[in-house]
């Protein structure tokens, strides 16, 4: 347990910083920076290194129910809706308080439901009660950096320059909350392809190491998110006329940057895959709090060693300070009551 809530923690970092670079992508229009991180992070690093890392890939799925690859990639696509929506929310708000909403709102979705739905007999166990007590904790924790992020929000708003363009904090929020509950849809399409035997399947016939195997789930997956982020990336393109941005000064650099978005993006939920299957049963609820929560904190340390905090007030640092102490103590909450399971 120890070891897979290391790799849960690796995958945290990941998925905290992968969005960092985005910050730096210059001359380009949201659907340039976004279609390309799509492209790269849902199609060309994923299933380019599951096909070559996974025995009988593409075999593997012919053997498995044509329900459950339609319910694993239809999942998929909702998840790419809520990635769409958070590169949105992320351009409004900043890293901050992007970070902490969705994440929050993913955390609430995400663990709840795969906890009821495989493992409800034990929300009635003392670990149960504990597990379920510390992600209301790490959700509580993610609510408060929410509210630290508004505060400072308001008091940057005030401060403008008169004339200045104003972005809506109220849309921004709604944007976020949106895309977790869209991209809930990741951690639940993975349960129902572990359920509908895809992984055990891709090792019994290809004889794949089992740490392996659950790429067999995430291909589907991020096919899935293909279809929709990238195609409404598209879309956007020739709405806008933006395709001619990609020629633009400093257009390679700015590919490069949404090539180590993609690499850290698919980091981040390879381990979170390995360490999810290591935890036991329970994986897909408490290791999915631990995920969000440890994203959370990196991603709000990242906005404020980037500047997003500069010039806040005492009082939304001081909500910051406490979002954070809780969601450490949600984290420690979670894994004693999985200990106890």
């Amino acid at each position: 347990m120890l070891m897979g809530l290391g790799w849960i923690f690796v995958a945290s970092v990941f998925l905290g910083t992968f969005a960092l670079p985005s910050k730096y992508i210059k001359n380009f229009a949201w659907e340039n920076t976004w279609g390309a991180f799509f492209f790269l992070a849902m199609l060309v690093v994923p299933v380019g290194f599951s096909s070559l890392a996974v025995k009988g890939l593409w075999q593997t799925y012919s053997q498995v129910s044509g329900g459950v690859i339609f319910g694993v990639v239809a999942l998929g696509a909702l998840w790419g809706c809520g990635f769409c929506l958070w590169g949105h929310g992320l351009a409004r708000l900043g890293l901050s308080l992007g970070y902490a909403l969705t994440m929050g709102t993913m955390a609430l979705c995400g663990s709840m439901l795969p906890f009821f739905m495989g493992s409800a007999a034990r929300a009635a166990t003392p670990g149960g009660m504990v597990v379920i007590l510390g992600i209301l904790v790490c959700i509580a924790g993610v609510a408060i950096n929410g509210i630290a992020g508004m505060k400072r929000e308001k008091a940057f708003q005030a401060e403008a320059p008169a004339g200045q363009e104003k972005k809506s904090t109220l849309v921004g929020v709604v944007i976020c909350v949106l895309a977790g509950l869209f991209s809930s849809g990741c951690n639940i399409a993975f349960y129902v392809g572990k359920v509908g035997d895809v992984d055990k399947i891709c090792v019994e016939t290809f004889n794949n190491p089992v740490w392996i195997s659950g790429l067999s789930v995430w291909t589907l997956i991020f096919l899935g998110g293909l279809i929709s982020s990238f195609g409404f990336s598209v879309i956007r393109l020739f709405q806008n006329n933006s395709w001619k941005n990609f020629g633009n000064e400093g257009a390679g650099m700015n590919v490069f940057l949404a090539l180590l978005m993609a690499v850290g993006h698919f980091g981040c939920l390879f381990f979170y895959g390995l360490g999810g299957s290591m935890v036991g049963a329970l994986g897909t609820s408490v290791g999915f709090a631990i995920f969000q929560s440890g994203s959370v904190l990196i991603g709000n340390g990242l906005g404020f060693m980037t500047g997003e905090w500069k010039g806040a007030s005492r009082e939304s640092l001081k909500w910051l300070a406490g979002g954070l102490t809780v969601l450490i103590l949600g984290i420690i909450i979670v894994s004693i009551g999985n200990t106890m399971n």
